[in-house]
């Protein structure tokens, strides 16, 4: 009948005299592990703006915007439907243009405050043939730093870099393709008509 509570009574003084397992917060901040999976951010030097990471998303927190006409991508993720799996780092093209942190939580009051959310934006480049989307820019100079003097035999890679270095502007879109547009920034389906119409036409 004693020794239970003897047992009890050594266990609480035990824990006692023990340092606790859980943490101080709040009185002292918490910090996650080195393994921790948090939020993600992207890095502007690393992220190329293929959206990758948007489409591998499970819970639809990262979104990307086209605008065409002003040649811009924006690629958003909303922290808020974000469930830190880690699926954005872990696919991510370069492997560097979007990382998990340890940030865990955001103490906000409202969902559409711009700390609950990262936006970053890419240069867009667009078919001057019929004005579909093709990629962007960073996304083109990656593809075309690994194929090395490959890629010189696809147009789209030379021209890119000529407006990288030489600013050049691109021309309008037109209703008729002819073999000149061999030498504009062209999309697969356009490319494929311009080769076909200057072979059977």
């Amino acid at each position: 009948m004693y020794l239970p509570k003897i047992r009890e009574i050594k266990e609480a003084l035990t824990s006692f005299f023990t340092a606790p397992y859980t943490t101080k917060f709040p009185a002292a901040p918490y910090k996650p592990s080195a393994e921790y999976r948090g939020f993600p951010r992207y890095d502007e030097k690393y992220c190329i703006g293929c959206g990758a990471c948007a489409q591998v998303c499970p819970s639809g927190a990262i979104k990307v915007y086209d605008d065409p006409e002003k040649f811009v991508r924006k690629l958003v993720v909303e922290y808020t439907s974000c469930i830190q799996c880690g699926q954005c780092h872990e696919k991510c093209t370069t492997g560097k243009g979007i990382v998990n942190t340890q940030e865990y939580s955001f103490p906000i009051a409202d969902i559409k405050a711009p700390e609950a959310a990262e936006t970053i934006e890419k240069e867009l480049v667009v078919c001057e043939c019929c004005g579909d989307v093709i990629a962007c820019s960073d996304h083109l100079n990656w593809v075309k730093e690994r194929l090395g003097a490959k890629a010189y035999a696809n147009p789209n890679f030379i021209l890119n870099t000529q407006r990288t270095l030489m600013g050049l502007d691109p021309s309008e879109p037109k209703e008729r393709l002819r073999r000149e547009d061999y030498m504009k920034m062209t999309c697969a389906r356009c490319r494929q008509v311009i080769a076909v119409n200057d072979e059977f036409a």
